[in-house]
């Protein structure tokens, strides 16, 4: 079937159709109306989830399905607008599974006949496919009364094609796609339509991992609000509800999760037929017919409204005929898909620009850290030892000063230097041995003049005196007065001499206190000159002492900051962990309508469709 796929087409190509062809298809339209009615014709007779009673056959090999899938080759070629026009309005329920086939072309399945021995393989994703079904089969309308019924069927067909793809494997999605199929025909052909829808219909690039298709599906579907419904996109904007969050579902499976289970094969049919373009028809015809009304509501009123359509959209034809008329122009969706790529690539290129700047930002900070632990642990030792060499110093000079002061208390009660009292009584005692010499000096002189007067006298009474007697006794008168004043004369010298050694002793023992008192000034001045040293030392000491003490208090106030800083970014980072884990949670509730995509790739049969069309 490599001639058949998703050319868009309006309804006005059933204008090609014959008058009889007409009335064929008007009577199909009535019959067809018929059996959606009848809720047991969903499940036909071949399919897996079979009705519990069997439906009513009919035959159409004189109506036009009968004939289009009679000649389905030359209707594919030939008259591919009426075969869309046919879908749009409606497959026989009995014919179905034929259609679907026929479609999807199995016949030509490159996996034929392989399903039975991909089911003899085990799958990773064996555990994720069963806690799925547990999940999802009792909730769904689709398997309501079936899922005991439909669970092996469901889980075989899920678990061979992840087997088969193991790029894409598992995808929740793909639940309600492959269900769907299991409703109208056996696991094995089920399996084969869903590998071509997988392959030829955009839906694995859908499920691929970095979500790319479905970025640009949702990013188109958006532009398209926007443009067709500008009040509704702006109070989405106004709401910060983005078109993401309801959307991504629709197009992971069809809409087969949201809509009734008679409208969601409807647009299943259209979808085999004419692909994702169906799925942007009748999400903006959804949101056009109720767009007062969701204008009306907040986000979570809103997201509840969207994921559950069955209270609004019970009708297939009206949807289908609102879709039709919603416009869809494949120019304007290639141009939003080429937009969406360069911001994609834009988006890659700064989140890798990001990315290296945050390692580097790590790598950085990771240095910083270290610097900073080595800086302050280098500068925490050597103020430390500092501090150490500084206190030692300190200690050396106080005992070296308190050394000195008992010095110089020593020395000044051992010094043996007379006081003031001592020195004033030497002084005293010099001056009156100076004025002693001074008085016997002139009584010397006195004396000498004396004995020169008794001399002259002598002589004088020699010449004048007559007689020996006469001058034997004068002779003997002034010889004894001669006598007895050299005696005096002597003893005068002699005092005279005792009082100039006992004055030279006194000066000798003055100069010697003298030159005892400089010293001993000099030598308390060096003492003074030497305790001032010390004494600033001493401040200098303490005040490097109290600069190394604030240093080391700053860095003790740093690291209590840093320490202070680190149990900041621990408590940030444990919030952060925290939300990290809420929005897991929050993903993982939401898996069920996200999954992985990438670039989307046409059934090879639509290509020639739509040229045979045109």
């Amino acid at each position: 079937m490599d001639s058949l796929t998703v050319p868009s087409l309006s309804p006005s190509t059933g204008s090609e159709l014959s008058v009889d062809e007409m009335n064929l298809l008007a009577k199909l339209e009535e019959q067809n109306r018929l059996l959606e009615t009848d809720s047991k014709s969903l499940y036909p007779l071949n399919g897996v989830l079979r009705s519990p009673t069997s439906p009513k056959t009919f035959s159409f090999e004189d109506d036009v399905w009968g004939n289009v899938i009679k000649e389905w080759d030359d209707w594919c070629k030939r008259k591919v607008g009426q075969i869309k026009v046919l879908i749009r309005r409606g497959v026989p329920a009995h014919l179905r599974p034929a259609v679907w086939q026929l479609l999807c072309d199995t016949q030509n399945v490159a996996v034929r006949q392989k399903y039975s021995d991909l089911l003899k393989s085990s799958s990773p994703s064996e555990t994720l496919i069963l806690r799925d079904l547990t999940r999802i089969l009792p909730q769904h309308q689709l398997f309501h009364s079936k899922d005991a019924t439909c669970q092996k069927p469901l889980f075989n067909v899920l678990k061979a094609y992840s087997i088969l793809d193991r790029e894409i494997g598992y995808c929740q999605g793909s639940v309600f796609i492959v269900g769907v199929l299991l409703t109208q025909m056996a696991e094995e052909e089920a399996f084969y339509i869903f590998v071509r829808l997988m392959k030829d219909f955009r839906m694995r690039d859908l499920y691929r991992s970095n979500m790319v298709e479905l970025g640009c599906c949702i990013h188109q579907f958006d532009a398209m609000i926007k443009d067709q419904l500008p009040e509704l996109h702006s109070h989405f904007q106004t709401q910060g509800f983005h078109t993401s969050m309801f959307s991504s579902s629709w197009f992971l499976n069809i809409l087969l999760a949201s809509l009734p289970i008679r409208a969601a094969i409807r647009i299943f049919d259209i979808f085999m037929c004419e692909g994702l373009e169906i799925v942007f028809r009748v999400g903006l015809a959804l949101l056009h017919m109720k767009q007062t009304e969701l204008i009306k509501l907040d986000v979570e009123e809103m997201m509840n409204c969207l994921q559950n359509l069955e209270s609004w959209a019970s009708d297939p034809d009206r949807i289908i005929e609102a879709a039709y008329q919603i416009k869809y122009n494949p120019s304007r969706m290639k141009q939003l898909r080429q937009e969406y790529a360069s911001i994609k690539t834009k988006m890659l290129e700064e989140q890798e620009e990001l990315n290296g700047l945050s390692s580097e930002n790590k790598h950085l900070k990771q240095r910083l850290a270290l610097l900073e632990k080595r800086c302050s642990e280098k500068l925490v030792s050597q103020l430390k030892k500092e501090l150490e060499k500084t206190r030692l110093n300190t200690a050396r000079s106080q005992s070296a000063l308190k050394e000195m002061q008992a010095n110089i208390l020593q020395t000044e009660e051992s010094s043996d230097v007379p006081n003031e009292d001592s020195v004033r009584y030497l002084q005293t005692e010099l001056i009156s041995c100076r004025l002693q010499e001074a008085e016997a000096l002139t009584e010397l002189k006195v004396l000498k003049q004396r004995i020169k007067d008794l001399e002259e006298k002598w002589q004088r009474q020699q010449v004048h005196c007559g007689g020996q007697q006469k001058v034997s006794s004068a002779q003997n008168e002034l010889q004894v007065e001669l006598l007895s004043t050299r005696l005096k004369e002597t003893r005068t010298q002699a005092a005279l001499k005792e009082s100039r050694h006992r004055l030279m002793k006194l000066q000798t023992e003055n100069k010697i206190y003298s030159s005892q008192l400089k010293r001993i000034e000099v030598h308390i001045n060096s003492q003074q000159d030497h305790l001032q040293e010390l004494t600033s030392q001493n401040q200098d000491l303490r005040s490097q002492l109290q600069q190394s003490r604030r240093q080391f208090s700053t860095v003790q106030y740093k690291q209590k900051e840093e320490q202070d800083k680190e149990a900041a970014n621990l408590a940030t980072i444990a919030v952060l962990q925290k939300q990290i884990t809420d929005l897991q949670f929050q993903i993982q509730s939401l898996s069920k309508h996200t999954t992985s995509f990438s670039q989307p790739a046409w059934p090879s049969t639509s290509a020639s469709l739509k040229r045979n069309d045109t």
